[in-house]
């Protein structure tokens, strides 16, 4: 019996992790698997065992974020310890979410049983904080990379580094329902335009996302007379605050079964920077960046980031393709007169999606899924 540990502290992180599992499952037929760890919804409904702790109680950013909850997260990491030291897995997956992991790595170390640990989607050494490069060498035997220029940076220490495709690959759009079937569900009429918001996973991203939100979407009614109507995808965890907005215009809460048939009937949409701004691009949605954090987590950032851009199509690329609103000009009304730019110039909306096209190639490794290349890769481990 084999025993797998994974560790995916956010919602990126759990859909990663469930497709992982999914493929060591296929992969490993003969030899039975048993998960165990910390994850969400979806690694729990593929197999997870259970999570040892709900991943909302990690869903935090930023330094000044993290300062009130240093007690809780030590407590966490202990607790998550403790379940190591009890199951003694074969191999230890850890997802991302290197504040969190990798002071698990640096706790392990010190262990005298022994468990192959692999990491899965590099940190941002290339952005900021170079030291995490060595210290994973260190403290883990191989990592699996979700960008196709992060080997280099690892491989100099030594660390087995494989590129394994980026996990937007692993959506399935086969089964999407058609946009006109979409419309009558959510009883839009004639020629109204859609928007999709995606506000973030975090609740310090949805605090400060929300206003912003409401705020364009008064200058976009004044421009279409009403005819505008906003699907707004929230995690679970996050929908009780809805209500704590005053949302004065027609909208839908996407529930998560339905939320690629809403990005594939959306004109436009509205994103924090993330992983979910990468999906709206694979499904070619017209999409602007926006992201706000505390000010000063902000100001201490930029001191140390490298990168000009947030998005990624931008990063691969380094040109502006998705145009960004990042803190001090996350204003409602330059977001508004962008969108419009790209609801009302048709050929502004398609240069975006003909460059994202050209981009996306770049984030295949080969013609298997990244979850597939990925479980190959632990199943393998030496």
């Amino acid at each position: 019996m084999l025993k797998i540990y994974i560790i995916a502290t956010e919602p990126s992180g759990d859909a990663i992790g469930s497709s992982l599992i999914s493929s060591l499952i296929k992969l490993s037929s003969k030899n039975k698997i048993k998960f165990y760890g910390i994850g969400g919804p979806k690694m729990i409904r593929m197999g997870l065992k259970k999570s040892l702790f709900p991943i909302e109680e990690l869903s935090i950013f930023g330094l000044f974020e993290i300062i009130p909850k240093i007690f809780k997260i030590s407590n966490l990491l202990s607790k998550t310890i403790k379940d190591l030291d009890n199951i003694k897995p074969n191999i230890l997956v850890t997802i991302d979410s290197p504040d969190f992991n990798f002071r698990i790595l640096k706790r392990l170390k010190k262990k005298s049983y022994k468990i192959k640990k692999v990491h899965y989607v590099a940190p941002t050494v290339w952005a900021w904080r170079e030291g995490r490069a060595k210290f994973l060498a260190n403290h883990s035997d191989k990592l699996l990379t979700i960008l196709p220029f992060e080997t280099k940076y690892f491989t100099k220490y030594k660390l087995k580094t494989k590129f394994i495709g980026h996990p937007v690959f692993d959506i399935k759009i086969h089964n999407l329902k058609k946009i006109k079937d979409i419309k009558r569900k959510y009883n839009i009429k004639g020629n109204t335009k859609i928007l999709s918001f995606l506000p973030g996973s975090r609740f310090s991203e949805f605090i400060k996302t929300m206003p912003v939100l409401i705020d364009t979407i008064k200058v976009l009614k004044r421009k279409f007379k009403n005819h505008i109507h906003v699907f707004i995808y929230v995690l679970p965890h996050l929908k009780k605050y809805i209500n704590k907005f005053d949302l004065n215009f027609p909208f839908s809460l996407i529930k998560e079964n339905n939320k690629y048939d809403a990005f594939n009937s959306s004109d436009v949409a509205i994103s924090a920077s993330g992983t979910v701004a990468l999906e709206l691009s694979y499904f070619k949605v017209p999409t602007i960046v926006i992201y706000k954090v505390n000010p000063l987590t902000y100001l201490i950032a930029k001191l140390f980031i490298k990168f000009k851009y947030a998005n990624l199509i931008n990063i691969l690329r380094n040109k502006e393709i998705i145009s960004e609103f990042i803190q001090f000009e996350c204003k409602p009304k330059l977001i508004a007169n962008n969108l419009l730019t790209l609801l009302n110039d048709k050929n502004y909306a398609k240069k975006q999606i003909l460059e994202v096209k050209k981009t996306m190639p770049l984030l295949k490794d080969n013609d298997n899924l990244p979850s597939i290349n990925a479980a190959n890769e632990i199943l393998k481990i030496e």
